[in-house]
């Protein structure tokens, strides 16, 4: 009789652990509720209960758009396009995931989310309202309505985590990436810091014709990757670049890509920058 109760702790012990493995395909916020993006106040993924290893060494790149443009700055109430992309160095993932917040410069909550689009959902955790994956996804490249928070808000800092997966069911042999992007309000004159982008990317000139010219200022040193990406997220170009802090001046040929929008990366040890480039 006690093998028979011992038998069935084990059976039940192994099914509680299949079920927990396979919630946590589903959003932290909404599963666990946990927080994870690396905001002030929040955790990262990279812990004991979730993803531990450093596989695919992805990178994390934030823009927002307003329509099809770029936009630097929001207008209060306004709603805007956040778009988050995983990019593996390594490897290829066969899943991606995501969570991401927005804060004003005291921490709270600022804007909306919009509509939630399929495959994404929201939850609030601690007053912050969160959006993330609400199952695994194929590709690194998310997109989601953010709407502007009212005027005198000041300036609003997006922070994202992202993992990219090898699908196995368990928390080994996946990697974890975050970033932060900072986003002005329009007609305000700001005060605060910098945003914590580790540089910041400007195209020369912009539209381009058969060579991007970027002007970086960057603070740190080191060797990276410039790479261009597709509206849709699809990776078409990767040119290593060495850095020094300051402005660094360089080149890239395009003259293949055809006329449209594209997404210009700057990637290494750890840290990511994201800038548009207009393609004729």
């Amino acid at each position: 009789m006690l093998m028979k109760f011992k038998n069935i702790y084990k059976v039940a012990g192994i099914i509680g652990l299949y079920v927990l493995l396979q919630s946590r395909a589903g959003g932290p916020a909404t599963i666990a509720n946990l927080r994870v993006t690396g905001a002030p106040g929040d955790g990262t993924c990279a812990n004991s209960t979730c993803h531990t290893s450093g596989s695919f060494e992805p990178t994390v790149s934030m823009s927002l758009f307003d329509g099809g443009n770029l936009a630097i700055k929001y207008d209060p109430g306004k709603t805007y396009t956040l778009k988050i992309i995983n990019s593996p160095i390594s490897g290829i993932p066969a899943r991606y995931g995501f969570q991401a917040v927005a804060l004003s410069a005291a921490n709270a909550q600022a804007g909306e989310w919009g509509t939630t689009p399929m495959g994404m959902a929201q939850k609030t955790v601690s007053a912050r309202k969160y959006i993330e994956h609400s199952a695994p996804a194929t590709t690194g490249v998310f997109e989601m309505p953010w709407v502007a928070p009212a005027a005198g808000t000041g300036n609003v800092t997006f922070y994202a985590a992202s993992i990219a997966a090898n699908n196995n069911n368990q928390t080994s042999g996946d990697g974890m990436a975050k970033n932060s992007l900072v986003i002005q309000e329009n007609g305000v004159s700001s005060t605060d810091e910098p945003g914590q982008d580790f540089a910041t990317l400007e195209v020369m000139p912009n539209p381009v014709a058969e060579l991007l010219n970027l002007r970086i200022t960057s603070r740190l040193a080191g060797d990276h990757k410039i790479r261009i990406f597709s509206a849709n997220g699809s990776m078409l170009k990767t040119e290593p670049v060495s850095l020094q802090p300051g402005q660094n001046l360089a080149s890239v040929p395009v003259s293949e890509l055809a006329p449209g929008i594209y997404l210009v990366q700057l990637c290494g040890n750890g840290h990511a920058a994201a800038g548009q480039m207009l393609k004729q």
